[in-house]
């Protein structure tokens, strides 16, 4: 279950990051979208995973559930402003705005990213 989770939140790590800054350097297309679009479901089975971890073998640090939480629900939110952004039609405008917004979001999700593989080795730590 532990190496499913991994798995998971290291997808979403790539297409996470190959859709912001791809999508930064090339502009917002549709393929930015779909990429975005894995990364987020990537990141909903990882965190899924993680928590069934965590009812199975205790809570992880309270911290950690805030910022996995508010990571994920802002992931969600920065894939639905690029959903609108590329549906307005409003390129020069709208990638501007979108990219700056962009990567405050992505710097907040790769915090929790960090964290929660940093408090998952101080588990693993004292368990062995």
């Amino acid at each position: 279950m532990l190496l499913q989770a991994i798995l998971w939140m290291n997808l979403a790590l790539f297409f996470y990051t190959w859709a912001v800054f791809s999508g930064r350097k090339q502009g917002l297309h549709k393929k930015h979208l779909i990429i975005f679009g894995i990364g987020l479901f990537c990141d909903y089975l990882g965190t899924h995973q993680m928590n069934l971890i965590s009812i199975t073998y205790g809570k992880p640090p309270q911290w950690h559930n805030i910022s996995g939480i508010a990571s994920l629900g802002g992931m969600a939110f920065h894939f639905l402003l690029a959903l609108i952004a590329s549906l307005a039609k409003k390129t020069e405008t709208v990638n501007r705005v979108f990219h700056r917004v962009s990567i405050t979001i992505y710097s907040c999700w790769l915090i929790a990213f960090l964290s929660g593989a940093i408090a998952g080795m101080m588990r693993m730590k004292q368990i062995h």
